[in-house]
């Protein structure tokens, strides 16, 4: 559901796919810029995913511009379903509940029966209002075989100061529709063998998420720029995975502490306040450039993250190749009802999650993108990146047994790259 499957700090290291290469010249009225990109990321002993994506702008001939994007991506492998490892096999239940699947002792529980696919398409409008006023409209919708979102938004950008500062305004609304396999499971309730009435709701339930952004671009210099930027977003509704689930473990027994006794449902609060910061410094000196960029990023559920991302573009002696080295260093916190696992003794909170996107972690980016100016209306480039993702392997609350597993294991992906982009 909803990309469920990877993290979506992952998602973030990937989508600048499009826009990740320069400019290769300015569209004349009625012709098409087309950006084409794939990505294909391979995650160790989990995911694999390929994704394709092509954007298409064309300038008007009132300087106005359309804008369109359609994306289509397939997601197969193991995602950790939330419930702790343990010394024995364990069995589970899948989402239908007319199947289930084994995971070894030892081994972080992961539904490998899984299979995702999403498509979506956005469009929008540019329009050029004055020669410092431009207005942009913007709508997409992405389709999922339990998942539908639909979203528009609105911005304003104001051009001052003799064309040397921007001010600009956005918001934006989506609508969610979420119809999980097998209904949304009951809150806490426990997971019933294959054959047994499991515990369940209403078919699909909706979230919502509307939001407002301020920004600041300033020209510093001929060869550099700043930009500033404060959003604020609030999202309500079914904001629950109805695929996570987690360990309730003994922690009264002296023979046996941290021994599994079920798996119940997660439960997560039904509204979320989200509030990020955002700077970014882009220069040029000599033929080579540097855009370094920082995120801050915070919410009511307690989760804090620091993002930092640099890029460096190396013209080569050849004008026409260039090697972008690219560094990104990701800080999170967790959320403060993320337990990695529920203690038999102890009355259940209002809210409990042990997905490890809500986990405190730390994930570093490292890749390097080589391209080439094949003309002057075309230009192509292939990356390579990197990405790795730490936690708390042996927290100081595990029980028992637990203190010999590893709740947090690594994560280490490997991403590839490819676009394409040429006027026609």
């Amino acid at each position: 559901m909803c990309r469920a499957n990877i993290t979506h700090q992952l998602r973030h290291a990937c989508c600048h796919l499009l826009g990740g290469i320069a400019s290769i010249g300015t569209a004349s009225a009625n012709e098409w810029y087309v950006d084409m990109g794939l990505m294909n990321y391979i995650e160790q002993d989990r995911n694999t995913g390929i994704e394709y994506l092509l954007n298409a702008q064309r300038q008007l001939d009132n300087e106005d511009t359309l804008v369109l994007q359609a994306e289509f991506d397939v997601i197969t492998g193991a995602t950790p379903n939330g419930a702790s490892a343990s010394n024995v096999v364990q069995t589970f239940t899948m989402a239908s509940g007319n199947g289930s699947y084994n995971v070894d002792a030892n081994t972080l529980p992961a539904d490998d029966t899984h299979m995702d696919t999403r498509i979506a398409f956005s469009l929008g409008y540019d329009d050029k209002a004055s020669d410092t006023l431009q207005l942009n409209y913007s709508s997409h919708i992405s389709m999922e075989f339990d998942y539908l979102s639909l979203g528009a938004g609105f911005s304003l950008i104001k051009d001052i100061n003799q064309h040397n500062t921007q001010l600009l305004f956005s918001t934006d609304f989506e609508y969610n529709r979420v119809h999980p396999v097998g209904n949304v499971p009951t809150a806490f309730a426990s997971m019933q063998p294959v054959g047994d009435f499991q515990p369940r709701e209403e078919a699909s339930v909706s979230r919502r998420q509307h939001g407002i952004s301020l920004g600041l671009n300033q020209i510093l210099s001929r060869h550099s720029l700043m930009q500033l930027k404060y959003a604020y977003a609030e999202a309500s509704g079914y904001l629950t995975d109805p695929y996570k689930i987690l360990s309730i473990v003994d922690d009264v027994s002296t023979t046996q502490p941290g021994a599994t006794l079920d798996y119940v449902y997660e439960h997560r609060p039904r509204q979320r306040q989200i509030e990020s910061i955002y700077t970014a410094y882009k220069t040029r000196f000599g033929q080579h450039t540097i855009d370094l960029a920082y995120r801050y990023y915070w919410d009511d559920w307690e989760i804090r993250s620091s993002t930092a991302d640099l890029k460096i573009r190396y013209q080569l002696n050849s004008p026409s190749l260039f090697l972008q080295p690219h560094l990104r260093i990701y800080q999170q916190t967790s959320a403060e009802f993320y337990q990695h696992s529920l203690k038999s003794s102890e009355p259940l909170a209002d809210y409990a999650s042990a997905d490890l996107r809500l986990a405190a972690f730390d994930a570093y980016t490292l890749g390097i993108r080589f391209g080439k100016l094949l003309a002057n209306t075309m230009e192509h480039s292939i990356g390579v990146e990197y990405y790795t993702q730490r936690g708390d392997s042996h927290p100081q609350s595990a029980i028992g047994l637990q203190q010999q597993q590893d709740l947090f294991p690594d994560l280490h992906t490997l991403i590839l790259t490819w676009n394409y982009a040429f006027y026609w």
